[in-house]
């Protein structure tokens, strides 16, 4: 199993939460991370920035600044359009609320345009994710919006250019809060499904850090590819009204083979070993024949995944953080935690198809890893952020992201 690590951007900025994408026309890769001012910055700026890697783990060219102002940029989204050849980037950017804005890049990481407003909503936006709509040359940007007191999960359709083709419209306004909206294309049938994390188990009276604290579930959605629903509060894992565990940090990916979904979640139900990723198929349609099963279950902990379907293996691949040893059950704030990079193989239908793949072990703290994967190499670029020393000693620093150094891995079957 050849891999290789390698160091993507290293030095006194506090950078955090990577993401990358595959170009499919030229076989590489575009790497992106957020970055605050270190302890021994002059300057008070944060920025956007970005990075080309070529298919065999090297870098090319340098850094690319997206963007550098006084205001915070938080959490950078990209994602590929192969019928342009371009990327669409998202970002937080705090001016009087923390709103998504974005910009679409060459292949090369040079702007096409100017960056534009995603939403603008008098409140804050966080937590959204984008999917490009092959066949109608858009994007759809689901995130959740604090307006009410109560986040909700709200969707933008944007074109190929950034303009607004549907301003935002409502997803999901049932009881308490919905937060971390995912969503996944299925080209196929023109649709789209998302899931979230949903505390309408605990009404309307949860503070929005109350969600910290408390046992929560995965609910869903299925859109067409217009944004319309056409089927609503999809019940993926819903426990925590008995407080049987807890589910958060969710994914999908779609199976174009099978036509269907493979969604994920980190869960703390009794009968896992201790922190593990679960998952369950939604069909094309949106139904659920069958229940959840455990994606990866191995002593000690694994969580906050990604996971990718592979075609030509007709499998998936899913990258997570792992401890080695137990954590506790709000594994997310367990500041005692010693989390390195894992990643394994799941058969067409989501289940095991093989042992553990270390990653990477080493000092320090490995967070938030993102993965994208080249169907003319085979191989997986992994992205993640390795925390500075200490800044995952508290709680505060271990649930946000408090900053590091940005860190690859290629890796080929």
């Amino acid at each position: 199993m050849p891999k290789s690590t390698f160091e993507i951007a290293v030095n006194d900025l506090r950078k955090s939460l990577p993401d990358v994408a595959w170009n499919a026309a030229d076989d590489s890769f575009f790497a992106v991370w957020a970055a605050a001012p270190g302890m021994e910055s002059d300057s008070a700026d944060y920025s956007i920035a970005g990075g080309r890697i070529s298919s065999d783990g090297k870098l090319i060219g340098g850094p690319v600044d997206i963007l550098t102002t006084e205001d915070i940029l938080m959490l950078p989204r990209v994602v590929y359009n192969p019928n342009k050849n371009q990327f669409l980037v998202i970002y937080c950017r705090a001016e009087s609320y923390f709103n998504i804005r974005g910009i679409i890049l060459d292949a090369n990481g040079r702007p096409v345009g100017d960056h534009f407003i995603v939403t603008d909503v008098p409140a804050n936006q966080f937590h959204y994710t984008a999917a490009f709509n092959s066949r109608r040359n858009q994007y759809l940007i689901a995130y959740n919006d604090f307006r009410d007191e109560v986040s909700s999960v709200y969707g933008v359709i944007i074109d190929d250019a950034g303009a607004v083709i549907r301003p935002e419209f409502l997803l999901c306004s049932a009881r308490g809060h919905q937060v971390n909206p995912v969503v996944c294309y299925n080209p196929t049938d023109d649709t789209y499904l998302i899931n979230w994390e949903d505390f309408r188990a605990h009404g309307n009276s949860l503070e929005s850090l109350g969600t910290l604290e408390v046992m929560t579930d995965i609910y869903g959605a299925l859109l067409a590819g217009d944004g319309t629903i056409m089927v609503s509060d999809i019940p993926m894992c819903a426990d925590a009204e008995g407080a049987n565990a807890d589910q958060r940090f969710n994914g999908i990916a779609w199976n174009r083979k099978k036509n269907e979904f493979l969604t994920s979640w980190t869960d703390t139900r009794n009968s896992i070993k201790n922190v593990a990723v679960v998952g369950r198929i939604v069909k094309a349609g949106g139904s659920m024949p069958e229940g959840d099963f455990p994606l990866v279950d191995a002593p000690g902990a694994q969580m906050i995944s990604h996971t990718h379907y592979v075609p030509e293996a007709d499998a998936f691949f899913i990258a997570f953080e792992r401890d080695l040893h137990d954590v506790d059950k709000f594994y997310f704030k367990d500041i005692k935690a010693k989390l390195d990079i894992g990643a394994c193989w799941l058969d067409g239908s989501g289940r095991p198809a093989g042992d553990i793949i270390d990653i990477f072990s080493g000092p320090g703290n490995q967070r938030f890893v993102r993965f994208a994967h080249s169907e003319k190499s085979g191989s997986f670029l992994l992205v993640w952020q390795s925390d500075f020393s200490g800044v995952s000693d508290s709680v505060e620093g271990h649930i946000m992201s408090a900053g590091g150094n940005i860190m690859g891995a290629m890796y080929k079957k």
